[in-house]
C-alpha cells in the first residue's frame, strides 16, 4: 500500500487593496504532524510520500494526486484549516475514487461528526496518530474490521462511532524522528525568530507533548487529555545532532507548550548539548512558574537566547479568571532572572479574557514596563477555541454552537462580556501603553478611541432605535 500525507493549500487572507481573500499568508511552522506519521509508516515498511500543499493551487493539487495515485490519502485538519481540509478530501476522492481517504488532527479529534459528514472520508484519526496510523494501513491491507483499531472515528449505518480509546506512553522515545525530505526549511520562518537568525537553516522541534494545566482559553489539554508526554534528553540531543549534520540546521524552537515542565530533564539536555560540542542558537517557550536561576544559567550556557512566556495579563484577577495558575509576582520574578541570565524574556499577551476592563489593561501596562521585555509583546485578542473551557462556556450562554464550524468563518472573540468593537477598543488601549509608535500608526489610519466611541454610541442608538 502506498500513502500520501499532506497538509491542505493555506486559507487566503483578505486583502484591502484587492478587497478579496488572495493574500497567501507566509510558512512559519514546519508541520511534523505529518513528518511524524510519516517515519511511522515508513519503519513500518509502507511506503510514504507526504507535502505541505501551503502554497499548491487546486489544479496542482489534483496533478499531485494523479501523478502519486496513492492507495491511501491522509489529511491534516486544523479549525482554521478545516474548509480547505474538507476540500481536499473531496479533490483526492474525485481524482482517486478507490483510495482511501483518512483525516486527522486537532479539529478533526473535536468535530468528528463534521468531518465524516463528508462523504469522501472514509475515517478519522483520533489525537496522536502514529500509532493508529500504521495500525489503520495494516487494517486496510489484510481487510480487517477498523472498528478492532483503536483510537479511530467511522461513520456507520446507526450515525458516527468511535472505536476504543487508545492508550498511550508518556514516553516518546519510541517514534521515529520527523521526516525532513519533503521541506526546503529555509521557507519556514516563524515571526518570533530576530532577524539575526532568520538566515539559519531552522526549524521546530517538539521535545514534549501536551499541558496538565487548564487555562481558560486553551484546547491543548483536552486533545492530550490531560496527558504529558516526554522525550528523554538522549534522544532530543540525538535528533538535533542529526539535523546539524545532516540538514545544516543552525538554530531551533523547541516549540513545546511547557519545554521546561520536567526541570531535571532540561538540566541533562544541556548537559547533553554542552557534552556533544552542539553549536546552535536555540529558543523556547514556557511558564513564568517553570523556571528558575540555575536552570536559565544552564540553558544559557547550551545556547538558548530567548525564552518566550504565556504572560496574558499583568492584573491579578484576570490571572485568576483565565486560570493562568501563576501570579504577577511570579512573572516578575521569571523576567528579572531571565535578564539576569542573559537570556531575552519575551511575552505573549491576550486582551479579552473575562474580568477585563480598561483598569486590568493599565494593570498590563504597568507589568509590562516594569518586567522589560525583549521585544514588544505579541499580542492577541481572546479566540474562542473548540474544546476549551471558555469555549464551553459561551456554548451554555448562546454565543456559540458546535454548528459554527461547519462554516467558513474564523474562529470569534470571546464576547461573553464585551462585544468586538469594546475588545479592539481595549486592544488599542494596550497598544497605547505598550506599543505607542504602533498606536500612533493606527491613530493615524484613523483607529483611534473616538472612532471607537462612535461605534459604540451608533449601536446604543441602534438598540433603542
Amino acid at each position: 500500500m502506498k500513502a500520501l500525507l499532506l497538509t491542505p493549500p493555506a486559507p487566503r487572507l483578505w486583502n484591502p487593496a484587492t478587497a478579496e481573500e488572495d493574500l497567501l499568508p507566509s510558512k512559519t511552522w514546519v508541520p511534523l504532524g505529518i513528518a511524524y506519521l510519516t517515519s511511522a509508516l515508513r519503519a513500518n515498511a509502507v511506503e510514504t510520500v507526504f507535502r505541505d500543499l501551503h502554497r499548491e493551487t487546486w489544479p496542482e493539487v489534483a496533478a499531485l494526486l494523479e501523478r502519486e495515485r496513492p492507495d491511501l490519502v491522509g489529511i491534516s485538519c486544523f479549525t482554521l484549516g478545516r474548509i480547505n481540509a474538507d476540500r481536499l478530501a473531496s479533490e483526492a476522492r474525485r481524482v482517486l475514487p478507490e483510495a482511501r481517504i483518512v483525516v486527522g488532527g486537532p479539529h478533526a479529534t473535536f468535530f468528528p461528526e463534521h468531518v465524516l459528514a463528508n462523504p469522501a472520508v472514509d475515517v478519522v484519526v483520533l489525537g496522536e496518530g502514529e500509532e493508529t496510523i500504521v495500525e489503520l494501513v495494516a487494517c486496510f491491507e489484510r481487510g480487517g474490521d477498523l472498528a478492532d483499531v483503536p483510537g479511530l472515528a467511522l461513520r456507520t449505518g446507526n450515525g458516527v462511532v468511535r472505536t476504543r480509546a487508545r492508550e498511550r506512553s508518556t514516553d516518546l522515545d519510541g517514534l521515529a524522528f520527523p521526516a525532513y525530505d519533503a521541506f526546503d526549511l529555509a521557507e519556514y520562518k516563524s515571526p518570533e525568530i530576530p532577524e539575526r537568525y532568520r538566515d539559519l537553516v531552522g526549524t521546530h522541534i517538539l521535545s514534549s507533548r501536551g499541558c496538565p494545566f487548564h487555562c481558560g482559553f486553551c484546547s491543548v489539554n483536552r486533545f492530550f487529555e490531560g496527558r504529558w508526554s516526554r522525550r528523554s534528553p538522549a534522544n532530543v540531543a540525538d535528533e538535533v545532532e542529526r539535523l546539524i549534520t545532516d540538514l545544516g540546521v543552525g538554530h531551533v524552537y523547541f516549540s513545546d507548550d511547557l519545554f521546561t515542565l520536567d526541570r531535571q530533564r532540561i538540566l541533562d539536555l544541556c548537559r547533553e548539548i554542552s557534552d556533544r560540542g552542539l553549536r546552535f542558537a536555540w529558543m523556547a517557550e514556557t511558564r513564568v512558574d517553570l523556571v528558575d536561576a540555575e536552570l536559565l544559567a544552564r540553558m544559557r550556557e547550551a545556547g538558548c537566547y530567548r525564552i518566550y512566556y504565556g504572560v496574558e495579563s499583568g492584573s491579578p484577577r484576570v490571572l485568576k479568571a483565565a486560570n493562568k495558575g501563576f501570579t504577577a509576582d511570579q512573572v516578575r520574578e521569571a523576567f528579572a532572572m531571565t535578564h539576569e541570565a542573559g537570556i531575552e524574556p519575551c511575552c505573549f499577551l491576550m486582551v479579552g479574557n473575562p474580568g477585563e476592563t480598561p483598569e486590568t489593561i493599565e494593570e498590563t501596562v504597568a507589568l509590562i514596563r516594569e518586567i522589560r521585555p525583549a521585544t514588544m509583546p505579541i499580542l492577541g485578542i481572546n479566540t474562542l477555541l473548540p474544546a476549551s473551557p471558555q469555549y464551553d462556556r459561551a456554548k451554555e450562554a448562546g454565543l456559540i454552537s458546535d454548528g459554527y464550524w461547519l462554516g467558513g468563518d474564523a474562529p470569534p472573540p470571546y464576547t461573553l462580556e464585551h462585544d468586538v468593537d469594546d475588545l479592539i477598543y481595549l486592544q488599542m488601549l494596550l497598544t497605547r501603553g505598550i506599543a505607542p509608535q504602533v498606536y500612533e500608526q493606527l491613530c493615524a489610519m484613523g483607529f483611534d478611541e473616538k472612532y471607537f466611541l462612535m461605534r459604540r454610541m451608533a449601536k446604543g442608538m441602534d438598540r433603542r432605535a
